[in-house]
């Protein structure tokens, strides 16, 4: 079965038609758009954030999967984060994270914009999701975003790379280390400001 272009899909007419399709997909206001292929650093960052957090998921009766796990986000949307926890009861035939609590974007210099924007938005929506990480894949940065008890959302900045991110779901932490491990990925550029101590006469 093919991919419809621009017509409204229901999510299972959605997982109908993506089964056996070589491409990948994701289904934002029921119309069905091709995700871009990843870059290595993208695919990299995925496996190190898995690595960390998969025994620590376990300890939690949580299952820490890639990026072929689906999140509903809406009644019509459906997205696919780079990784994902899922906390809810174990189903092997699920097509999508039960419970998903932990989110983690992978973002380009082409994808930033939207991920930090509309994307976090609706994973901010779903109402198990605790954390929200958006890690950059060419400098060294990653943004974590906690629900709050009362709802509201905080957001911390990461650019140390021996700065420990805690993870209070998982009750473990990771750091831009372990993140960015085998990638040579730089820091942030920063400006540079030149004073002279020479006035003029």
């Amino acid at each position: 079965m093919g991919i419809p272009e621009h017509e409204k899909l229901t999510i299972g007419e959605f997982f109908a038609a993506i089964s056996g399709s070589e491409g990948r997909y994701e289904l934002v206001g029921g119309i069905a758009y091709a995700m871009a292929g990843a870059k290595e650093g993208h695919n990299v960052i995925c496996s190190n954030v898995q690595t960390a957090f998969v025994p620590a998921g376990k300890q939690k009766g949580c299952r820490t999967t890639s990026s072929d796990t689906a999140v509903q986000t809406g009644p019509d949307t459906i997205r696919y984060p780079g990784v994902v926890v899922d906390c809810g009861p174990p189903n092997a035939v699920a097509m999508t994270a039960s419970k998903p609590t932990i989110i983690v974007e992978v973002s380009s210099p082409g994808t930033a914009v939207f991920d930090y924007g509309a994307k976090l938005r609706e994973y901010q929506g779903v109402e198990s999701v605790e954390t929200v990480m958006q890690i950059e894949s060419e400098i060294a940065l990653v943004k974590v975003h906690r629900r709050q008890k009362n709802g509201t959302w905080t957001e911390e900045t990461f650019e140390e790379f021996d700065v420990s991110i805690p993870l209070p779901s998982l009750a473990t932490s990771i750091t831009l280390n372990e993140i960015y491990d085998t990638l040579d990925v730089k820091p942030r550029p920063r400006l540079q400001v030149v004073r002279s101590d020479h006035t003029l006469r």
